[in-house]
């Protein structure tokens, strides 16, 4: 769903202005690698019913396109532990139900994720690009 990418994009990216963003062209900040490219940068994750901040290795991206492709192919393929992880997020009708499914697949540890992603998508109007 168009709106769930964008709002995504915007909240994970700060608008392509975070240093995850502007130093590794990560739009969605996934972890990991990337044709074996990452980079470490410090994070929040909420564990134990707090934040926490982390160092962990996100995936590194030539370009803003291998950036937005491998969001297509992670929410189609899964990850390692499981292949149809985000298959949910793929057959929702709804943007609500999309940024929901997101979450319960733990896409984010912040527990107001969908929520967020949610105001992003109003405030903007962005489930326009849903009906197109």
């Amino acid at each position: 769903m168009p709106s769930v990418s964008l709002s995504q994009a915007i909240l994970e990216s700060d608008w392509g202005q975070s240093e995850l963003a502007v130093e590794a062209k990560n739009l969605f900040g996934i972890k990991g690698k990337y044709h074996n490219q990452s980079l470490s940068y410090p994070t929040q994750e909420f564990q134990n019913d707090e934040w926490v901040t982390i160092t962990a290795a996100f995936r590194k991206y030539d370009t803003w396109e291998q950036s937005m492709n491998d969001q297509v192919a992670l929410f189609q393929t899964g990850t390692s532990w499981n292949a149809t992880l985000y298959h949910p997020v793929l057959a929702a009708q709804t943007y609500q139900e999309g940024t929901k499914a997101l979450q319960t697949a733990g896409y984010a540890t912040d527990p107001d994720y969908a929520r967020k992603l949610n105001e992003v998508i109003e405030r903007y109007e962005l489930n326009q690009y849903d009906q197109l």
